[in-house]
């Protein structure tokens, strides 16, 4: 019989080579379990690919048509750019010849103001000779109310010399006999 030594040896012989065999099982377990896993995968992923596939396609297809679509708007913002420089352009000429009319309006009428204020002062000139006119015929109109006066004051004058004449005229007469002949 063995002895307890030799069994506890051939035992944890035993045991390791039970431990040897399931590390190997659970190795082979691993190995199998990630191989139905590729396999698993591999047949999604052939499928994911598919999809994903048809994904870029879709993808692509949208991307030439964003690009095309992308390539008229650029060409349509460069015609309007091209337009919108052209209207600048024809609207800086247009300012330039208002500029331009504006400037010539204003000498226009600013000859036009000179010319009109020579007029004013030229007329402002011929009031004041009519106004030195209607001085004079006020001062001459003024003369011959003094002599209008004096000739009413000489005709007063001459009036009561008459009154005079007739009151002495009166006084003669009313002395004279009646009858001239008589006497």
């Amino acid at each position: 019989m063995p002895t307890i030594e030799e069994r506890l040896q051939a035992l944890e012989r035993e045991h390791q080579a039970i431990e040897q065999e399931h590390i190997q099982l659970k190795k082979t377990i691993e190995l199998q379990t990630i191989a139905i896993g590729a396999l698993v995968n591999k047949a999604t992923l052939e499928r994911l690919n598919e999809r994903y596939d048809k994904l870029f396609e879709a993808l692509i297809a949208h991307d030439e048509l964003t690009n095309r679509q992308l390539a008229e708007l650029r060409e349509q913002h460069s015609e309007l750019d091209g337009k919108v420089v052209g209207l600048q352009t024809e609207m800086r000429q247009r300012f330039t010849e208002q500029d331009g009319k504006i400037v010539g309006l204003q000498t226009e009428m600013r000859q036009r103001f000179e010319g009109m204020e020579q007029r004013f002062e030229g007329m402002e000139q011929r009031f004041e000779g009519m106004e030195q006119r209607f001085e004079g015929m006020e001062q001459r109109f003024e003369g011959m109310e003094q002599r209008f006066e004096g000739m009413e004051q000489r005709f007063e004058g001459m009036e009561q010399r008459f009154t005079n004449i007739e009151t002495i005229l009166a006084q003669i007469l009313t002395r004279l006999p009646e009858n001239p002949n008589k006497s």
